[in-house]
C-alpha cells in the first residue's frame, strides 16, 4: 500500500533536534514526509509560504522570533492559522505552549533530555493530520450542504432551542418578505413578530407542542413582508437531535402557498355564488334540476382543470425564473432576429447592464463576443450567430465579452440553439467569467518555469529552450552558445551566514548577471549556486567576450550582510551550439565539463569545451555514464549474474554459495562490465542507489525462485556493497524492511565489503557488519591481502568469510611466496574461526594446490563462468568468459 505523502516544515534552530524528528517520522507506516527545515522564524514564515506544508513543527526557542510571535505572523490578518502546527517546548515552557494553542496551535510535545518526546511524535502528527483531514471534510460538507438548501425555492431556517425565537440559520429565499437573511438573524423572534395576528396564538401553540413532544409540526399561517402585505406559508418544522437523543436545534421550510389560498378563496366564491343562484331557482327550475346539475358538476369541472392549468403554468414559470436568477453563470436569450429576449441577474451583474438596456435589443450590438481589444468579431466568427444561422451548438469556448464601460473580459461560452417543430426560433447562451481562472492559468505557468527565489527562468523552462535552440542551429545552421556558470566561495556565505544570506546573494548577483547579457540571451537557474547563460545567434568569440563579462561582474560584486563583507568568484564553461551538437543534454554536459576544467584549474576564469581536451573528455564522458546510469535506473536496465563458489574442505559449509555479479544493460540490450560504469558512479555519488537496487532485487529473487519453502540450508547469495553504503544510514533498515516484505530469512544474504574499505572506515564498517549480522546475515572480508592490512584490524570485524585476493591466487603455482601467502592468511583465519574463498582460481591445478593448503572454498573460471541469475536453475547454460566483476 502506497504511503500518503505529507510536505512537512519543521522550524528548529538546533540540527540534532531537527535530524531527530525526520529519524522519528521516517519509518511511518502511513506518511512518506517530505521535509523542509528552516533555522529561524523568518526563514520558517517564507517556507510556509513558499511550499504551503500539510503540518509545521515548531520549536518555541528561536534565534529571531519566539513560537508565539511565528504563529501571529503565520495567521496574519486573517487571524487563522492556515496550516496545523505543533509546538516543542521545554519543561519550563509549558505555559507558553498552552498560550500558543489558545492561539491555534493542535498540540505541544515538552522536549526532555533523553528524547523519549520522539517516540510521541509520529503518533501524535498522525493524529493532527487526521483531525485535520476532519475539519476541511466538515467544511466541505456543510458548503455542500448550504449550497443545496440555497437552491431550495422555499425558506429553510434553523431555530435555538433554549432561546424561543433566536434564528441560528436563515436561507436567501427570505427576500420574498423584502428583508436580508442578516436582518433576520439579528432580530430575536422575527418569524413570530410576523405572523399575522389572527394566526398567531395557533402557531405559537403549535410550536409550544413540539418542543414539549419533540414530534414534527405543520401548520399555516400569514407573515407580514416589509411593504405591509401578507403572504401564505406552509411551516414543516422538526427537531434534530444527535446519535443519543439529544436535541440540538429547530429545522424548518416555509413553503409559499400564497397562490393556493387566492385559488381556493376564488372556488370557493364561484361555489357560493352558484348555491346562492341554484337556492333562487329551485322552485321555478324544479323540472330542469338534473340538467342544471350536470351543467353544475361540468362547470365546477372546467373550473377546476382550468384552475389546475394556470396554477400549473405559474409553477413552471415560477421554477424556469428561481432556476434561471439562481444559476451563478450568466443566461440570457434571443429570438429569431437577434435581440435579446430574456437575461438573468448574473448576467447583468458581470455585463454592468440593467435589465431595461438589454431586453428588445439586438444582442449583437451589446453581448456580441469581442476580440481582447474590444473590436466586434464578423458575424461568421459568432458561436450566437452560429447557432442561429446553422443551428450549431457550442461549448467551452473561451470568447472576450464587453461591459458596459467597453471593458473587455474573457468568458467561457456555451451556445444552444432554440428550436420549435423544426424551425430555429431563437437560442440561449450560458457563459461565466474566467478572468480569474486565466490570470491564475498565467501565474502557474510562469511559476512552473522560473524560479522561485531569483525569477530567473528555471531548469526545466532552460533545456526546452536549449532544444529549440538547437533545432533552429540544425534546420538554419546558425551558431549559438551555452555557458555553465558554478559560484566559487557561496558555500563560505551560506556557512558562516546563513540559507538567508545565502539566498539574498543568489537574488542580487542574479539581477548583476542579467545586466551583462543581450535582450535575447537567457539566463537560468539550474540548481543551488549554478547558472546557465543560453547566447543565441552567438560566435565562440563573442561568446568568449561575454562570458568574460559576466565574469569581471561577479568579481566587481561585493555583497554585504548585516556587518560582514564578502567577495565571490565564478568557474565558467562555455561550449558552442552547432547543427552537431547532439542534444540539450550533450550540451549541458559539455559545457558542465567545460566549467568542472575551469575549476580545476585554478578557479574564477572561463574555460571553452575542447572535444579533443584528455581531461574535459574524460570528464564530458563521465557526464554522459551519469545520463545512462540514471536511465538504466530508472528503466531497471541493470543485470545480475551470478558465479558459484564451491566447497574445498570436507568441514566447510554444504550449503549451495553463489556470488552476484552485476552487469548494465545498453539501449541495444547488450551487457556493459561494471568497469565501465562504476566509476562514474563513484565520483557522482551514485553507488548508493545502485547497492540498493542490486540488494532488493536479489531479494527479491529469492523470494520468487526458492519462497515459501526454504528448507534447512537454503542457498547462500554473496552480494557486494561498495564504500557508499557505509554512509547510507537507511540502507541497514531498507535490507531488514525488503527482507520482511518478502519473507526472505536473513541467513541466505551475505554481504562483501573490500579489504581497503573496511580498513579506511573501520568503526563505520564493523558498525554495519554488527548491524546485519543481527538481522540474521553474514558477511565476508573481499580482496583479502592486497591492502596489507594487519589481522589486528580484522579482528575488530565480526566475519564469516574471509576471501583471498586473486592476485595471489593467480600465481599461486608458479610463485612459492604468493602460496605462503595465501596458506598464511588461510591458517590465520582458521585461527579466528572465520571460513576463508580463494578468488580467480582458473585452472585445476590451483584447484588441487588451494585443497592441499586447506582452503574452504574456491571460486573462479576453473568452476564456472559468470551466468544470468535467471538461468541459476538450468546449470547447462552458459556465457562466454567474462571477467569477474561487481
Amino acid at each position: 500500500m502506497s504511503k500518503q505523502r505529507i510536505r512537512l516544515l519543521i522550524v528548529e534552530d538546533d540540527t540534532v533536534d531537527r535530524l531527530a524528528c525526520r529519524r522519528a517520522l521516517t519509518q511511518h507506516p502511513l506518511f512518506e514526509f517530505e521535509f523542509f527545515e528552516a533555522e529561524t522564524g523568518r526563514e520558517g514564515l517564507q517556507l510556509a509560504a513558499a511550499h504551503h506544508p500539510d503540518c509545521v513543527l515548531l520549536d518555541h526557542h528561536l534565534p529571531d522570533l519566539t513560537g508565539i510571535e511565528f504563529l501571529a505572523e503565520l495567521a496574519g490578518e486573517a487571524g487563522a492559522l492556515p496550516v496545523p502546527v505543533m509546538m516543542l517546548t521545554g519543561a519550563d515552557n509549558v505555559g507558553i505552549a498552552v498560550e500558543a494553542m489558545r492561539r491555534g496551535a493542535r498540540d505541544y510535545l515538552v522536549k526532555d533530555v533523553d528524547r523519549l518526546y520522539l517516540e510521541l511524535l509520529p503518533a501524535i502528527i498522525e493524529r493532527v493530520l487526521n483531525e485535520q483531514q476532519m475539519r476541511e471534510q466538515k467544511v466541505l460538507a456543510e458548503t455542500k450542504y448550504r449550497t443545496l438548501v440555497e437552491q431550495i425555492p422555499a425558506i429553510v431556517y434553523i431555530a435555538d432551542l433554549a432561546t424561543p425565537g433566536k434564528l441560528l440559520y436563515i436561507s436567501p429565499q427570505v427576500t420574498i418578505l423584502g428583508f436580508t437573511p442578516e436582518a433576520c438573524l439579528a432580530e430575536i423572534g422575527f418569524v413570530r413578530n410576523r405572523i399575522h395576528p389572527e394566526d398567531r396564538p395557533q402557531a405559537i401553540e403549535q410550536f409550544d407542542a413540539m418542543r414539549g413532544s419533540g414530534q414534527p409540526q405543520r401548520c399555516e399561517y400569514r407573515l407580514q413582508g416589509r411593504g405591509g402585505a401578507y403572504r401564505w406559508f406552509l411551516d414543516e418544522a422538526a427537531i434534530v437531535k444527535d446519535e443519543h437523543g439529544q436535541a440540538l436545534f429547530l429545522q424548518g421550510i416555509l413553503v409559499d402557498i400564497t397562490e393556493d389560498k387566492h385559488l381556493l378563496e376564488e372556488l370557493e366564491q364561484h361555489r357560493r355564488r352558484l348555491e346562492h343562484l341554484v337556492a333562487q331557482r329551485t322552485a321555478l327550475l324544479d323540472k330542469r334540476t338534473a340538467l342544471l346539475e350536470e351543467a353544475n358538476t361540468r362547470l365546477v369541472n372546467e373550473l377546476s382543470e382550468r384552475k389546475r392549468a394556470e396554477r400549473a403554468l405559474r409553477d413552471s414559470e415560477a421554477r424556469f425564473r428561481l432556476l434561471l436568477e439562481s444559476a451563478g453563470e450568466g443566461i440570457y436569450g434571443i429570438d429569431a432576429k437577434g435581440c435579446c429576449t430574456f437575461i438573468n441577474d448574473a448576467a447583468l451583474t458581470m455585463l454592468g447592464y440593467d435589465r431595461e438596456q438589454v431586453l428588445g435589443l439586438p444582442a449583437h450590438d451589446l453581448l456580441h463576443p469581442r476580440a481582447p481589444d474590444g473590436t466586434p468579431l464578423p458575424a461568421e466568427a459568432c458561436p450566437l450567430c452560429a447557432a442561429l444561422r446553422g443551428g450549431e451548438a457550442s461549448s467551452g469556448a473561451v470568447e472576450w465579452l464587453l461591459r458596459k464601460n467597453r471593458e473587455a473580459f474573457p468568458a467561457e461560452l456555451s451556445t444552444q440553439p432554440i428550436r420549435e417543430r423544426g424551425q430555429i426560433v431563437g437560442a440561449v447562451v450560458v457563459f461565466h467569467d474566467v478572468t480569474e481562472a486565466q490570470a491564475m492559468k498565467q501565474q502557474l505557468f510562469y511559476q512552473a518555469t522560473h524560479d522561485a527565489l531569483t525569477s530567473l527562468v528555471n531548469r526545466k523552462e532552460f533545456e526546452w529552450r536549449l532544444a529549440r535552440v538547437l533545432e533552429s542551429a540544425r534546420t538554419e545552421r546558425s551558431e549559438h552558445a551555452l555557458c555553465y556558470l558554478d559560484l566559487d566561495q557561496f558555500k563560505v556565505v551560506n556557512d558562516s551566514c546563513g540559507h538567508a544570506a545565502g539566498d539574498e546573494l543568489l537574488r542580487q548577483l542574479s539581477g548583476v548577471l542579467q545586466k551583462k547579457l543581450r535582450q535575447r540571451d537567457t539566463l537560468a537557474r539550474l540548481g543551488g549556486d549554478e547558472f546557465g547563460a543560453l547566447l543565441e545567434h552567438c560566435p565562440l568569440d563573442q561568446a568568449w567576450r561575454i562570458a568574460s563579462d559576466l565574469l569581471e561582474a561577479v568579481r566587481d560584486f561585493h555583497f554585504h550582510w548585516r556587518d560582514k563583507t564578502f567577495s565571490i568568484g565564478v568557474s565558467i564553461g562555455v561550449a558552442l551550439l552547432t547543427e552537431a551538437t547532439e542534444s540539450a543534454a550533450a550540451a549541458l554536459s559539455a559545457a558542465d565539463a567545460a566549467c568542472y576544467m575551469a575549476k580545476e584549474k585554478g578557479r574564477n576564469r572561463v574555460h571553452v569545451y575542447e572535444p579533443t581536451e584528455a581531461e574535459s573528455v574524460e570528464r564530458h564522458a563521465q557526464l554522459q555514464w551519469v545520463v545512462r546510469i540514471n536511465q538504466a535506473l530508472n528503466e531497471d536496465r541493470f543485470h545480475l549474474c551470478y558465479q558459484p563458489i564451491t566447497p574445498l574442505a570436507v568441514h566447510a559449509t554444504g550449503r549451495m554459495h553463489y556470488e552476484i555479479l552485476l552487469r548494465m544493460l545498453d539501449e541495444d540490450g547488450q551487457l556493459i562490465l561494471p568497469g565501465a560504469f562504476l566509476p562514474a558512479a563513484e565520483r557522482y555519488h551514485m553507488l548508493a542507489a545502485i547497492d540498493r537496487w542490486v540488494v532488493r532485487h536479489v531479494i527479491a529473487s529469492c523470494a520468487a525462485r526458492h519462497g515459501p519453502a526454504y528448507g534447512e540450508a537454503p542457498p547462500l547469495y554473496a552480494i557486494n556493497l561498495s564504500a557508499a553504503a557505509l554512509e547510507d544510514a537507511g540502507l541497514v533498515e531498507a535490507i531488514r524492511q525488503w527482507l520482511k516484505e518478502y519473507s526472505v530469512p536473513a541467513h541466505m544474504l551475505c554481504f562483501e565489503i573490500t579489504e581497503a574499505t573496511a580498513n579506511a572506515n573501520l568503526l563505520r564498517a564493523a558498525n554495519m557488519i554488527r548491524q546485519l549480522k543481527n538481522l540474521g546475515c553474514l558477511f565476508a572480508l573481499d580482496h583479502f591481502g592486497a591492502g596489507l592490512s594487519s589481522f589486528e584490524q580484522i579482528k575488530e570485524l565480526p566475519l564469516d568469510f574471509l576471501k583471498i585476493d586473486g592476485g595471489f591466487i593467480k600465481r599461486i603455482a608458479e610463485d612459492h611466496i604468493h602460496r605462503a601467502i595465501a596458506e598464511a592468511i588461510n591458517r590465520v583465519a582458521h585461527v579466528m574461526a572465520i571460513q576463508t574463498v580463494a578468488e580467480c582460481a582458473e585452472s585445476q591445478n590451483i584447484l588441487d594446490i588451494l585443497k592441499e593448503l586447506g582452503v574452504d572454498h574456491a571460486q573462479g573460471y576453473a568452476i564456472q563462468h559468470p551466468q544470468p541469475l535467471e538461468m541459476l536453475d538450468a546449470p547447462s547454460a552458459r556465457l562466454p568468459a567474462q571477467p569477474a566483476g561487481r
